[in-house]
């Protein structure tokens, strides 16, 4: 459940719902470059196996992926706070 605080004016909600939305572009790059070059980094910097580095580069990534999908989502249902009740477990 995401809580808007009814303090909170206006310009202060449309920034933090900008920060989600940055955050979350930031985090799908990271995803994108851990896919891209992680299994290769890790197994030239940690000395292991290349198939084991490349699983550990794609679990990464979509460890990444998936903390950019609940930023993008918070970012998008930040200022609907309580008027929205799917969000409401």
């Amino acid at each position: 459940m995401i809580l808007v605080p009814l303090f909170m004016k206006p310009s202060i909600k449309s920034t933090v719902k900008l920060l989600f939305r940055v955050v979350a572009w930031l985090l799908f790059a990271i995803a994108l470059l851990t896919f891209w070059m992680g299994g290769r980094a890790i197994s030239e910097f940690a000395k292991t196996d290349r198939i084991l580095a490349e699983m550990e580069g794609t679990g990464i990534a979509v460890l990444f992926a998936g903390l950019g999908a609940v930023a993008k989502l918070a970012g998008d249902h930040f200022e609907e706070g309580e008027e929205d009740e799917s969000l409401n477990l």
